[in-house]
């Protein structure tokens, strides 16, 4: 009998084995791929907030190792770009994900937790409502496994969500496509003033392209755009479109000067979603039960952070915990997810928005509040009072530009969804901590 059984050994299970591993409970990850292997479905960006969690579990330092420090992250509209600044041991990191998920993987073997590879969960074994184990196939032999509970880590297709039957709520399709692929690093970057070393997202007309420096002296760049534009195109010669695509870009130009190193691969079709998260047994974590949508890059470091709010959970003992986490998981997410959704959106690039770059960029104290929202300190909708966005919004229609009007009001449409949701969820949470 195991404490925990974990279904996933990549960017939330391998962490929260080692987290339960570390505080003494008997854990064994099953994953169905061969380890290490590659999830090149990522752009891997790992912000500060999640390479601290990796410190907690003494496994940031092998991270740094590998993979460039990301001191600066610049975003924008068009010629607006702010540059967002973090302190030198505050950095952010983007690995790839054979070598990041290799360190995972040995972290929780060097734990105490047992990772078995090529291992395919087939069913869960229930007794009553309760889920109790798993029935599992590894080299064509079926056999069964149980434990106190069952996590589903197994990302955004899990195996584990569908059998125990978790509902999603909030979902929608995504009206975008991304194609990315990795090229040599120029060994200008770090030292450049356009890029200093850092991450890059610049948004123009109904596209934006993304550049972030990873380790083996690569990059990654990628190109997004609405998934009813030039997908035909894009799908017969995906790397033409790329590179034709980059080329256009004055900032991105000169990084496509050589030829890539790998494929260009696609996310063509991407469906964003919360699951519940939790229930007799049985429990979800990272993609599993919650999967925003990737512009803001926000994957990795919020499935650190829902592995150890589990972790704690499932050491605390009893469904209440984990209900407990499963709610709080919503109350700390649903402002990313809705802010995720507004950057992934197709008219994100609205008058409204070039107005706040506009008036965000090289103003050193609106920048360190875009710092605050990466690094969770305050929600996205809240980083700005009302007033200096009416200040913004009115001084610019003084000066004949009206087109911002429509898009102020459904920014705070979206902001009042937003408090809307919170709330409940945030009531939702106090409720069963007062049971």
């Amino acid at each position: 009998m195991y404490d925990c059984i974990i279904v996933g050994a990549r960017c939330a299970g391998a962490p929260l084995a080692r987290f339960l591993a570390r505080a003494g409970k008997r854990v064994v990850v099953v994953d169905a791929a061969s380890l290490p292997s590659d999830q090149p479905m990522s752009t891997h960006f790992i912000h500060p907030f999640g390479m601290r969690i990796l410190d907690e579990l003494d496994l940031g330092d092998r991270v740094r190792e590998i993979a460039p420090p990301v001191h600066t992250f610049r975003t924008g509209i068009g010629a607006h770009v702010v540059r967002l600044q973090f302190p030198p041991r505050e950095g952010g990191s983007c690995p790839r994900r054979l070598e990041l998920d290799r360190i995972l993987q040995d972290g929780a073997r060097e734990a105490g937790a047992e990772v078995r590879a090529r291992c395919r969960v087939v069913d869960v074994l229930r007794k009553g409502e309760r889920v109790v184990g798993v029935v599992v196939e590894q080299a064509g032999v079926r056999s069964e496994l149980r434990a106190r509970i069952v996590v589903g880590a197994d990302g955004r297709h899990s195996t584990v969500a569908e059998l125990v039957g978790a509902e999603e709520y909030l979902g929608y399709d995504s009206p975008r496509c991304i194609y990315w692929a990795y090229w040599p690093r120029p060994a200008w970057y770090a030292s450049d003033p356009r890029y200093e070393g850092g991450t890059l997202v610049v948004y123009d007309e109904d596209d934006f392209r993304l550049a972030f420096p990873t380790n083996r002296d690569e990059i990654i760049l990628g190109f997004s755009f609405p998934n009813t534009d030039d997908l035909a195109a894009f799908k017969a010669d995906p790397q033409a479109g790329l590179v034709a695509a980059l080329r256009a870009h004055p900032l991105f130009e000169p990084l496509v000067e050589k030829a890539p190193l790998t494929k260009t691969i696609g996310l063509v079709k991407a469906r964003y979603f919360f699951r519940r998260a939790a229930g007799p047994g049985w429990a979800l974590v990272g993609d599993a039960g919650l999967f925003k949508d990737p512009s803001p890059g926000l994957g990795i470091t919020d499935a650190l952070r829902d592995a150890r709010a589990l972790a704690h959970a499932i050491v605390e003992g009893g469904d209440a915990a984990i209900e407990q986490y499963w709610r709080a998981r919503d109350v700390a997410s649903m402002p990313l997810f809705y802010f995720a959704r507004d950057l992934g959106a197709v008219d994100y690039n609205n008058a409204f928005n070039r107005l706040f770059f506009e008036r965000v960029a090289d103003q050193p104290i609106h920048c360190a509040k875009l710092v605050d929202v990466v690094e969770r300190r305050v929600s996205p909708y809240e980083a700005f009072s009302t007033g200096t966005m009416l200040k913004w919004t009115f001084g610019a229609m003084l000066r004949g530009r009206f087109d911002v009007l429509g898009p102020f009001f459904k920014a705070g449409q979206v902001a009042a969804e937003v408090q809307k949701a919170v709330k409940r969820a945030t009531q939702e949470c106090e409720a069963l901590r007062a049971r």
